[in-house]
């Protein structure tokens, strides 16, 4: 015979039941919503490792104050604790930032800075406003690009006699035909520009969609004539606010501006109103190049003003960037340029600046981002000076791309 229930029993078997159902549909929902916490974590952490700051963000840093920077660090590391991967880029990300920031032991590999710039790429970078600051004021009091990095009638009256850069034994004095083609003062002002950009030309921009960040930047420097339009705009952007041209390319290209003038005019007015800034008296043979290149811009009523670099300021820019260890014949122009561009703009963000010939990713890369032209051996030295450049980025002084560029999600 079957046992027989007493209506006890019955209630309290029930009562389990609910109870474990209970119990089943809370562990069910508790999991589906850490699940979508986490979840949402992730989603946030793939955008925010690979994109860079929006605008909101970017206005969040200048404005806030040093102290609420560090205090809004300390609660973002603490809501991401959950995250793994944010555990590994808020501990990890610092051991890097250190061991690139710190004076190496040895001198780095090719290898090694590669490994790191792949690593870097997945940490998160802020400007470090005391950092950018103090090195901001090194510069200018060794070499105020504002009032000298260009020569103007200001500071070089008719009568100066100018001292060739790359050739100290060699000058030219200023005469009034030479003073009459100067500029009357600089247009460059100090912290004029919230954000800046500078554009390299390495093969590292092919494909990696930076051109509408470096469109958005306040002012915008580039290297060398480097070609824009349609077949690169996506990569590397069409403003330009500043533009240099080595001499040699105005012979290589243009003739030496003898009978190729028409060409040189056209191509030039894809860079609209820039200014275009020449080395005129680094070497003897760039001077009457320079001279060729402003009097062809006048003739056919270019809209680029064309500048001259101060051979006081370079040689004043070479012996810093000596005493920070970057030990080279000659500084590269895309240095010189950033130099510039630390003093006169808030915030730096360089593109292009890559020597190697394979990415971060271990791809084969083109010497440029439109041919494959080497440079001429031992005059520059491209790799001293990007590992320098990539201590600014791990210190917050500038900010190194050195991958794709985030496109808006």
């Amino acid at each position: 015979m079957a046992p027989v229930c007493s209506s006890k029993t019955v209630l309290f078997s029930c009562a389990i039941c609910i109870f474990l159902l209970a119990i089943i549909h809370f562990e069910a929902s508790f999991d589906d919503r850490y699940m979508d916490q986490l979840t949402k974590l992730k989603l946030n952490q793939v955008f925010s490792l690979t994109s860079q700051a929006n605008n909101s963000e970017r206005k969040q840093l200048n404005d806030s104050e040093r102290g609420k920077r560090e205090c809004e660090r300390c609660t973002s590391s603490q809501q991401l604790k959950p995250w793994s991967t944010w555990e590994w880029n808020s501990t990890y990300c610092e051991k890097i930032y250190k061991w690139i920031a710190s004076p190496p032991s040895q001198r780095h590999t090719e290898g090694d800075l590669i490994r790191k710039g792949a690593q870097i790429q997945r940490c998160l970078w802020h400007q470090q406003e005391v950092a950018a600051d103090k090195f901001r004021q090194e510069l200018k009091r060794c070499c105020h690009a504002a009032s000298n990095c260009l020569v103007t009638q200001k500071n070089t009256p008719v009568g100066t006699e100018l001292m060739y850069e790359a050739e100290p034994k060699k000058k030219i004095k200023i005469t009034h035909q030479i003073f009459a083609l100067l500029p009357k003062d600089s247009s460059l002002k100090s912290q004029q520009y919230k954000r800046c950009a500078v554009i390299g030309n390495s093969g590292i921009l092919t494909n990696s969609s930076c051109g509408a960040e470096i469109d958005e930047a306040d002012f915008v420097f580039r290297c060398n004539l480097p070609p824009l339009g349609r077949t690169y705009a996506q990569d590397v952007g069409t403003k330009t606010n500043l533009v240099t041209a080595n001499p040699s390319i105005i012979a290589e290209r243009y003739g030496e501006l003898q009978d190729r003038r028409k060409p040189f005019f056209t191509n030039l007015t894809i860079y609209n109103e820039a200014l275009l800034l020449l080395p005129a008296f680094s070497y003897l043979k760039n001077t009457i190049l320079s001279f060729r290149a402003l009097y062809t811009l006048q003739d056919f009523q270019a809209k680029q003003e064309v500048v001259f670099f101060n051979p006081v300021y370079l040689k004043r820019l070479s012996e810093f960037w000596h005493s920070k260890g970057i030990q080279v014949k000659r500084l590269s122009t895309g240095i010189m340029v950033m130099s510039i561009a630390i003093e006169l703009c808030e915030e730096v963000w360089i593109y292009g600046f890559w020597p190697f010939g394979k990415s971060v990713d271990g791809q084969v890369l083109s010497h440029h981002y439109f041919d494959n032209q080497l440079p001429k051996p031992n005059i520059h030295s491209m790799p001293s000076e990007y590992e320098y450049i990539l201590q600014m980025h791990s210190k917050g002084i500038v900010k190194l791309q050195m991958a794709q560029c985030q496109t808006d999600p």
